[in-house]
Order: C-alpha cells, then structure tokens, then sequence
C-alpha cells in the first residue's frame, strides 16, 4: 500500500469520525490525495464534472417535483384511499394501507425519505389515532418507506448504473420489481400479524361499489406509474423523459383538476427540487473523483486476484455483509458512488449478472436507510409519531427481518432479478 493511498483512508475516517458532511469529506480527501501525488489540483474538478455530467441525472428534480405536487396537490389522499378500499377490512388496516401506499408512492418518486416524510404526516398520526402505538406507528412508516428506492423508479439505481457504466438502468428497473413487491407483501403480512395478536381494530368490509368509486377517484393518479414505467420499459421515452412527462402530468392534476396547489407553492416546490438535486449532482461528483483516485491506486487490480478466487456465493454474502454494516454508518448515496464501483467489477469478473449484484447493492444500502445508529428514515418518521429512536427500532425489527430475508433470497437466487430483464431483452 502507497503512502498516498494510506493517507487517503486515513483522511477518510478522520472526516467521518469528526462528523465532517460526506460529500465534503470526498472533496477534501481526494483533493490531498491529488496534491501529495504530484497531480494537478484541476483534475479534482475534472473528474467531479465528469462525474455529474450525466442526462439521466436530470430525472432526479421531476421526480422531486412529482412528488411535492402529489403531497402538496393532495394526490396522496387519494392513493391512500384507494389502497384502504382494499385492505381496510384486514386486522392492521392502517398499517397494511401504508405499506401499500409507500409501494405505489415508490413507483411514482422513488425517493425513500420523500415517502416516509410526505406518507409519514398523514399516515403516522391516522394509525396514533387508530390505537396503535406510536413506535410501531413510526415503524411501518419507516419500514415501508424502503420500497420506495427499491420499486422503480430508483433515484438510486440510477445513481448506481451511471457510477459503474456496463448495467442498463431500465433493466435494473425491471429487476427491482419483484424484489420490491415481494418485500411489500411480507411487510403486510407481519402488520397483519402484529396488529392481530394486539387487538388493533380493522374497517368494516368495503362494497364494491365503494371500490369502484374508490378507484374511480384515485384512477388519474394510478396513471402515473402505469406512465412511467410503461413508457420506460416500452421503449417509448427514457428515464429522463418518463420523469418529466411525470412532473408535467402531475402538475396538470394538481394545478388543473384538482386546483389545490397555486403559482405561490411553485418556488418552494423548486427549492425543494434544486436541494435534492444538488445533494445528489454533488455526491456523484465528488465520488467519481474520489472512483479516480483509487482506480489510479490500482486498487480494483489488487482486489481482484485474492477474490477472483472465491465461489460467486461466498463474494456475494461477503458483499451483504460488509454493505448492511456499511449501511449503518453511511448514507446509501455516498455508499453507491463509493463502493459500487469497487465491487461490481470483481462481481463482474466472477461471472455474475450486472444487474443481479446492481440490484443486491441497492438494497443492501437501502436496508441501511432503517437501521440505527444513523438510519435516516428513523430520524424522519420518529419525530413525527413522537417517540424515540430507541423506541422505533425496537418494533422495526420484525420488518426488518423480512426485508433482509428477502434481500438473501435475491442475493442467492439470481432469477429473481434477472428473469423480468432477460423477456424484455436486458
């Protein structure tokens, strides 16, 4: 090991460790790594451009801007109904109409802190309301709102495929799909468990014509993932286009229709939008200069021979392992343009799918996303259900476990991601 290099992690941890934002911490680490080998200081800006200079980054504002107009047009209200119409009459109606909401919230937005905040606000104090406790209250939320970078459209996998190049980001799309709904599915079924052997109160059965009306109403926001994934998958528009096409559309409901946002919600909306996307935008780019540094260190060179060696199972639980405790202490976006360059091109190189280890790497580092000590969606939903952390985590457990059965049963079972891509010619 170089004494650049050994500087470099070094400097890494130290940042970490006092707490220094990640991005931040990128940027100067690579920048004294540039100075103490003798490079020009301008390739830290070069490779950060380089790294932001990606079309397909454009899809992450409209997404944001999608998602502000559902929670601000009260596009919410009506998905939530919808979902209700359906799983209302089952012990846990709540809990099971959050998990179901965050799913489909996931397929129009893909951003996990966007679902538990927007969700969160409405569905937290309902279930408090309801008699559930307001730490499993806060848990379900934070639990459902995983499926929202695992169910298509992920800002994170698109964050992963223009990190590591060779993984088409719409056949990472249609690999997440069974994952995320299979995932969804045992996550209502622990709801419906919990919430029976509690005595939480269901709804009366719902007719059908109120299904039908239910539908009827919740029908144009339905529209929107039908929209974006069908236009995705189809061919018909990119990724970028699906995500504007999202925004204008749900713009058009919101301002048009239902006429309950105005011209004075715009500049927030923007803010909201431009925050997100500069958090992103500077991420990537501080991290494919930091990608730059340790590819000129010859790392990935280093690392494969000893690991070209080991079975495609063992590098991959290998692989679970060290991202779920990753996960724990870095946010999933610095960890994607961090480590997915380092890892996908050994997994590549033992012979397995690219978007198979695509899709185990983001949700291992989307699992990271709820579990302590700096899991983010628990800082998000907690506050708002009124309770402590400690407390959440506690009844997050049982999601929690599902959530990774199913993450190994990805990981081990490679036709869970790969099949949907494989009929669609990924």
């Amino acid at each position: 090991m170089s004494t650049e290099l050994l500087l470099l992690i070094i400097c890494f941890f130290v940042l970490m460790i006092i707490g220094m934002p990640i991005a931040y911490n990128l940027i100067i680490t690579t920048s004294m790594y540039v100075l103490l080998s003798g490079f020009d200081i301008v390739v830290v800006g070069t490779k950060m451009f380089e790294g932001m200079n990606s079309f397909s980054f454009l899809a992450v504002p409209f997404f944001v801007i999608t998602g502000q107009l559902m929670l601000r047009g009260g596009l919410l209200e009506l998905l939530i109904d919808f979902v209700n119409a359906f799983f209302g009459r089952f012990k846990g109606a709540i809990a099971m109409v959050t998990i179901g909401a965050s799913l489909l919230m996931g397929s129009i937005v893909g951003l996990a802190v966007a679902s538990a905040a927007s969700l969160g606000v409405f569905l937290i104090p309902m279930m408090k309301k309801e008699g559930y406790s307001s730490a499993f209250s806060a848990a379900t939320m934070s639990s459902a709102s995983l499926l929202g970078p695992i169910m298509p459209p992920s800002v994170l996998m698109i964050m992963y495929c223009i990190s590591v190049g060779n993984t088409s980001i719409a056949g990472m799309f249609l690999g997440a799909v069974i994952p995320a709904i299979a995932i969804a599915f045992l996550q209502i079924l622990v709801a419906n468990r919990i919430a029976t052997k509690r005595g939480y109160k269901s709804y009366e059965k719902v007719s059908r014509a109120e299904k039908i009306r239910a539908t009827k109403r919740a029908f144009p926001v339905l529209l929107l993932p039908v929209i974006i994934l069908g236009g995705i998958f189809s061919g018909v528009f990119s990724i970028t286009e699906a995500s504007a096409i999202a925004a204008v559309y749900s713009a058009f409901l919101a301002f048009v229709v239902r006429k309950t946002v105005t011209i004075k919600d715009v500049p927030t909306i923007i803010l909201e939008a431009t925050s997100t996307t500069g958090l992103v935008l500077i991420l990537a780019g501080a991290g494919s200069a930091m990608a730059w540094a340790i590819a000129n260190e010859q790392v990935l060179n280093s690392l494969i021979g000893p690991l070209s060696t080991m079975p495609s199972w063992a590098f991959l639980l290998l692989v679970n392992i060290l991202l779920l405790i990753c996960g724990c202490f870095m946010d999933d976006y610095a960890s994607i343009v961090i480590l997915a360059p380092i890892i996908a091109p050994i997994a590549w190189q033992l012979g397995i799918d690219p978007i198979h280890i695509g899709v185990v790497i983001c949700m291992n580092l989307v699992v990271g996303l709820a579990t302590p000590p700096f899991g983010i969606t628990l800082f998000v939903t907690s506050p708002i259900a009124g309770v402590r952390i400690e407390d959440t985590v506690k009844e997050a457990i049982p999601y929690l476990v599902v959530t990774i059965a199913i993450l190994l049963l990805v990981t081990f079972v490679p036709a869970i991601t790969t099949t949907l891509p494989g009929l669609m010619g990924y």
